[in-house]
């Protein structure tokens, strides 16, 4: 790295939160890899559209749309949700933005979807066991009975034994600007600690960092809190290629389920 220039923390309103976060994530090569799969398990698009519950800046929620599915996306972060609706300008799009939390989301938006979504340890991110209990409550109640979730966490179990935890790099490239990230996470009082550093250059070296709290809930967990919210597990697998769950190894917690 040329120190010649000094390491900025921030640069203005280009790097607030949720677009600095929009321009770290490689998102053609993440919706590549969930874009198919979700479709595969939501079904074909329906009536009753789909939600994408903690869509933060809406990438997700924009794809479902141009391919025919209608969605409302939910996320407790306004400033996301601005991000989202600029990423959402294409008025052809079917897709609906709300500023709110998990625990409000069924009297916000209703019953009825065909589907729901849950990405990017959204759903840990309710950051304490009884926050993911009535997240996952609230996602039973927004889908009809036949209706399907797919929901994917972080698999922290690794995370207890691999110390120091490091993830990444991620590398995203926006403008003609390389953006590289890495993910340091850490166990803290029965939570996790989840610090996200981005370096990138333009005229000098810059860095932002973030950090966050997730609940690192198992899957003993999840199957409870799915059976008390009558939703009945199909699928558990370790990633987005549909393998097997291990404990120990899987990088990712992929449940799908049905509405009962």
């Amino acid at each position: 790295m040329d120190n010649s220039k000094p390491v900025a923390n921030d640069v203005g309103d280009l790097f607030r939160k949720a677009r600095h976060y929009d321009r770290s994530i490689n998102w053609p090569a993440r919706i590549a890899r969930e874009i198919p799969v979700l479709m595969d398990v939501l079904g074909p698009p329906g009536k009753g559209g789909i939600v994408d519950a903690g869509c933060g800046v809406g990438r997700q929620a924009c794809e479902m749309s141009r391919r025919g599915y209608r969605v409302v996306g939910v996320d407790l972060s306004a400033e996301m949700l601005q991000v989202a609706r600029g990423n959402a300008e294409d008025g052809s799009l079917s897709v609906e933005f709300l500023n709110e939390s998990y625990a409000a989301m069924h009297q916000a938006i209703g019953g009825g979807f065909d589907g729901l979504y849950c990405l990017g340890n959204s759903l840990a991110a309710a950051g304490t066991r009884d926050g993911v209990v009535e997240a996952v409550e609230q996602f039973s109640r927004c889908v009809r009975t036949g209706g399907r979730l797919f929901v994917q966490v972080l698999n922290s179990e690794p995370i207890r034994s691999d110390l120091p935890t490091i993830r990444g790099p991620r590398v995203a490239t926006v403008d003609g600007t390389e953006y590289v990230s890495v993910r340091h996470f850490k166990f803290l009082d029965g939570l996790v600690q989840v610090t996200n550093i981005t370096l990138w250059q333009d005229d000098g070296w810059h860095q932002r960092s973030h950090i966050g709290q997730l609940y690192p809930v198992s899957l003993d967990e999840l199957r409870t809190f799915f059976e008390q919210a009558n939703l009945r597990i199909d699928n558990v697998w370790g990633n987005y290629d549909r393998e097997p769950y291990d404990t120990i190894q899987s990088d990712d917690l992929v449940l799908t389920a049905t509405r009962v």
